[in-house]
């Protein structure tokens, strides 16, 4: 005779398992390193960072947080954030959204809130001060605006003397446009970065290095090789 033995009843757990981790997979968080887009031969000068670039005049909510750059060509501003109440997009070719070339800067302005002190900056001057604002004045009408609030006192100092030393050359031939030669390129458009620097120029207006410049611009036309 067998005996009909009844099944045992199985155990059935209702918790969840544990998570398999993974020693490849790091718990940090990714850092996004923000940098330039640089032209070649375009070097970085100073940058500092935790800068705020303000957009309206009477509030600061829309103010925006980068970084900002200078090089040898232009200011760069870089921030992830939106530009706020823009209503339209465009592209340039050599210039980024916050970018502003070096050449169209007409006066640098440095403010310290504190010491209620400003100081119009020029070539080869000295800062007696730590900026808490930089306000510039470009030849097209513009007024870009930054706060230091949160930024190191030292890197505001050193990237306000950089962009009020690169900004204002004692000679044409210390412009950017003049080294720029990358080995493929449409002629028209490095024909037009050279202009553009150029004419934006303080020293051009003058007759004898206008006329060394335009002597410059068709030579280095002729030699222009277009693929």
């Amino acid at each position: 005779m067998f005996s009909l033995k009844p099944p045992r009843p199985t155990f059935r757990s209702y918790l969840l398992p544990p998570p398999q981790t993974d020693d490849k997979i790091s718990s940090e968080p990714k850092i996004k390193k923000l940098e330039p887009v640089l032209l070649p031969g375009e070097i970085v000068v100073n940058e500092v960072n935790f800068v705020r670039k303000c957009i309206a005049t009477d509030t600061s909510q829309y103010d925006l947080w980068g970084k900002l750059i200078c090089t040898n060509f232009k200011i760069s501003f870089i921030t992830e954030d939106p530009m706020p109440l823009q209503k339209f997009h465009y592209r340039n070719l050599l210039l980024g959204e916050h970018d502003v070339p070096l050449t169209c800067i007409e006066q640098i302005v440095t403010v310290n809130d504190h010491k209620r002190k400003q100081k119009v900056l020029g070539p080869n001057q000295k800062l007696k001060f730590n900026p808490t604002e930089l306000i510039i004045y470009c030849k097209d009408f513009r007024i870009v605006r930054f706060r230091f609030d949160e930024s190191g006192p030292e890197s505001a100092k050193k990237v306000c003397l950089a962009i009020a030393h690169y900004s204002q050359p004692t000679d044409l031939q210390l412009l950017f446009a003049f080294e720029y030669r990358p080995t493929r390129h449409l002629g028209d458009t490095r024909l037009s970065l050279l202009l553009i620097s150029v004419f934006s120029c303080r020293e051009s207006m003058q007759t004898k290095h206008f006329r060394n410049t335009i002597k410059q611009i068709f030579k280095w036309g002729q030699n222009m090789v277009i693929y």
